[in-house]
């Protein structure tokens, strides 16, 4: 893999694409054989590099082992940014398609594409992500072998209601160099993977889920709303002169609810 995306390639031409209409991208990438050791983590980590457009690259705050990390990063981070979510059958299994894991993945890949985010869900096989949220991604690279991988379109046929996977292109990527940034996320990342299987990862916190967040946001601009509303509206009873019961009939409120909410701020 040379330092800038393939020229020709079907691939790259997506991704400009997605990039010219300020869209964002979801990649897949799997081993054809569920294989593990076969270089996924070096080639999500080499190709989210080549995306992302941002003056810092690649940082460990880019990464996550759980769709919820992610989650956050996408939210947090700068457009632009490319973030990889590592070993993600640990939150994307299909049997697990009702979790908060896979609802959480699959609320920020089909609601947020607008922010300009490159995202690369790395798992061992395909099948670990259920289908609905396999439809909403945009590209699939199959590993055949170590440093080598098929890119597919991933399109959904309607008449089958299923995605459909026609065949691309090769990719082919060699180790990440030592003493490069790019290695140090390497590190970092394997690091995480390791003591997450050692237990040391503390996953006991409860998150707020995409959801949750909106309706908060929500509520909050409500009860802001209606404490300017009620400040504004004390002010014109006080200085104007009109009655309660004109004031309410101007402003669609009974003239007991006017009458509160003027008590209410003495």
């Amino acid at each position: 893999m040379t330092e800038q995306l393939p020229e020709g390639y079907p691939f790259t031409k997506l991704y400009r694409k997605r990039v010219a209409n300020n869209q964002d991208l979801a990649i897949i990438i799997s081993d054809h054989q569920n294989r593990r050791g076969t270089g996924k983590t070096i080639f999500s980590l080499k190709l989210a590099s080549l995306m992302d457009r941002t003056e810092e690259g690649i940082t460990k705050e880019k990464v996550a082992i759980s769709p919820e990390e992610l989650t956050d990063s996408y939210v947090d981070l700068p457009k632009g940014s490319a973030l990889v979510l590592d070993e993600a059958e640990a939150g994307l299994s299909k049997y697990r398609a009702g979790s908060s894991a896979n609802m959480a993945m699959r609320e920020l890949v089909s609601m947020g594409r607008v922010r300009e985010k490159y995202l690369v869900l790395n798992l061992p096989a395909s099948s670990e992500l259920d289908r609905d949220l396999k439809a909403l991604c945009n590209f699939w690279f199959m590993v055949k072998q170590k440093g080598t991988a098929l890119g597919h379109h991933l399109r959904w046929n309607a008449y089958r209601e299923e995605p459909r996977t026609p065949k691309t292109e090769t990719w082919k990527w060699s180790d990440i160099p030592q003493g490069t940034q790019l290695r140090e996320v390497y590190e970092y990342l394997t690091e995480e993977k390791l003591a997450h299987l050692r237990g040391e990862r503390d996953n006991s916190s409860q998150r707020v889920s995409a959801s949750e967040a909106s309706e908060m946001v929500e509520k909050a601009k409500s009860e802001a709303s209606t404490t300017t509303r009620n400040e504004l509206l004390t002010t014109i009873y006080r200085d104007t002169g009109l009655t309660q019961k004109e004031l309410s009939s101007a402003v669609g409120l009974s003239r007991s609810r006017l009458a509160d909410i003027v008590s209410d701020s003495n």
